[in-house]
C-alpha cells in the first residue's frame, strides 16, 4: 500500500475528479474520473489482495451465472426493491438456503446488489440490470470463452510464444473448438441466440446512435442528394437486422433515397430476418464485389475489428469500385484506440478480438494506414463514447 501522503493526493485528485464531472459529465470528464478512482483503489490496496482478487474473477463470473441460472437474483429484483432473506429465496427458488448465502456474498462485495442484514438482501441498479435477458445471453456466451483460458499456454506453445496473427494459423478460440466462431455460430443455435442477445444489449446502452455522432447527417437535404427512385442514401453492411438504418431513417424521414441492410442472414424460425418497414434486406457476403453502386453511404458498425488487415484489405477492395468519389462516403464506427492511456474496456475488447478471431481494435494511425493502402482517407473523426469508439468519415482519395 502505498504511503500516506500520496495516498492524500490521490484523495484529492479524485475530488477534483468528482466535483468537474458533477459540473460536466462529459466523455473526458467521466474517464478521468474512472481513472483517478482506479489510481486510488490500487493505491489503497495491497498488492497481494489486488492480485488475488484478479486471478479469481472468473470465480465472479461462475457466481454471477450460478445465481442467474437458478432464479435467485430474479427472486430478489421481483421483490421490487424490499428485502429478502436467504430462506425466503431458497423456498421461491427451491435451492439450498446456505449455497444462496454462500454464493450471494460475491454480488455483495461486488455491490452488485446490497446486504442489508445477515443473509438479507436487496437488489439495486445492478441487479435490476444483470437479469436483463441480455445480461444473461452474455454470460452464457462465455461458456465458449472459458476453453481459451484452458488451452492459452499450450496455444501460445504452439505459436512458438510469438506473434499470433496469422493466416495460416488458428485463432486462440479455433485452436479450442476446432472450428471458428462463425462457424459454432451457424452449428449451435441457443449460442447464435445468447450471442444475439448480448449484441442487444450491448447496443440498447450505447450512448449515442451512429448518426447523432456525425455531425454532418445535419446538413443532409433533397438538395445535396441524389432524388431519383433508384438512388441508394444508406448500405448498412453487416448490419444484421437493420437497427442502425431503420435509427438513421426515423431520424431524418424527409431524406430521400433507399436503405439497403446487408448481411449473411442465417434461416430464422422468429422470423427475425423479414425486412423491416422501409429497408431492404439483402443476402451478401462482403468478400466479394459490392453490388450496390454509387450509394451516399456505405456503413460498417464493428466490422473490421473482426478481421485482420489482410482481411480488411479485401473487404475494402471489394467496396471501392461500388463508390461514387464525388459522392459516396464510407462511414467507419467502431473502436479506436488511443495510442496512450487506453482505458480498460477499450484494451480487454482488443484482446478479446485477438484470441476469438485473431483480429484486433485498431488505433487511428492504424486505420489511415489500412485505408491509405486501399486508395482512402478519413477526413473527419468524431469520438463519443466511454468506450473508444468513433464514427470515420472515409473518402476516395
Amino acid at each position: 500500500m502505498e504511503g500516506t501522503r500520496h495516498l492524500r493526493e490521490l484523495t484529492k485528485d479524485v475530488q477534483s475528479a468528482v466535483d468537474a464531472y458533477i459540473e460536466s459529465d462529459d466523455i473526458a470528464n467521466y474517464k478521468e474520473l474512472q481513472t483517478c478512482l482506479t489510481r486510488l483503489q490500487v493505491a489503497s490496496t495491497k498488492p497481494p489482495d489486488t492480485l488475488f482478487t484478479f486471478r479469481l474473477q472468473m470465480i465472479e463470473n461462475i457466481a454471477i451465472a450460478m445465481l442467474l441460472e437458478m432464479g435467485i437474483l430474479d427472486a430478489l429484483v421481483a421483490k421490487q426493491g424490499g428485502t429478502a432473506k436467504a430462506a425466503e429465496l431458497a423456498a421461491a427458488t427451491g435451492c439450498d438456503e446456505l449455497v444462496i448465502a454462500r454464493l450471494m456474498r460475491i454480488p455483495c462485495a461486488l455491490l452488485f446488489c446490497d446486504e442489508m442484514d445477515e443473509m438479507t438482501y436487496r437488489a439495486n441498479h445492478i441487479t435490476s440490470l444483470l437479469v436483463e435477458p441480455g445480461q444473461k445471453g452474455s454470460l452464457r456466451w462465455n461458456e465458449a470463452l472459458y476453453p481459451i483460458v484452458t488451452d492459452i499456454r499450450r496455444f501460445l506453445s504452439s505459436t512458438s510464444f510469438g506473434h499470433t496473427s496469422g493466416e495460416s494459423a488458428p485463432s486462440a478460440f479455433e485452436f479450442s473448438h476446432g472450428k471458428t466462431i462463425w462457424k459454432l455460430l451457424e452449428e449451435q443455435p441457443d449460442q447464435r441466440h445468447n450471442f444475439e442477445l448480448l449484441m442487444r444489449e450491448r447496443k440498447k446502452h450505447e450512448e449515442n446512435l451512429w448518426h447523432r455522432r456525425f455531425p454532418p447527417c445535419a446538413l443532409l437535404s433533397s438538395a445535396n442528394l441524389k432524388t431519383d427512385p433508384e438512388a441508394v442514401l444508406m448500405v448498412d453492411i453487416g448490419g444484421a437486422n437493420g437497427s442502425q438504418a431503420l435509427s438513421f431513417k426515423a431520424q431524418f424521414p424527409h431524406l430521400p433515397g433507399r436503405y439497403v441492410v446487408q448481411d449473411l442472414f442465417f434461416p430464422k424460425p422468429d422470423g427475425a430476418s423479414k425486412p423491416s418497414e422501409g429497408v431492404e434486406l439483402m443476402s451478401y457476403d462482403f468478400f466479394t464485389p459490392q453490388p450496390v453502386k454509387g450509394a451516399r453511404f456505405y456503413y460498417f458498425r464493428n466490422v473490421f475489428h473482426n478481421w485482420s488487415d489482410k482481411k480488411c484489405a479485401e473487404i475494402l477492395r471489394n467496396l471501392v469500385p461500388a463508390m461514387d468519389p464525388e459522392y459516396s462516403t464510407l462511414l467507419i464506427d467502431d473502436f479506436v484506440l488511443p495510442t496512450k492511456d487506453t482505458q480498460l474496456r477499450g484494451a480487454l475488447s482488443d484482446i478479446l478480438m485477438m484470441v476469438t478471431v485473431d483480429a484486433l481494435e485498431r488505433t487511428s494511425r492504424q486505420y489511415e494506414e489500412l485505408l491509405r493502402a486501399a486508395g482512402l482517407k478519413i477526413v473527419n473523426l468524431f469520438a463519443v463514447g466511454t468506450n473508444e469508439e468513433a464514427v470515420m468519415e472515409v473518402k476516395i482519395v
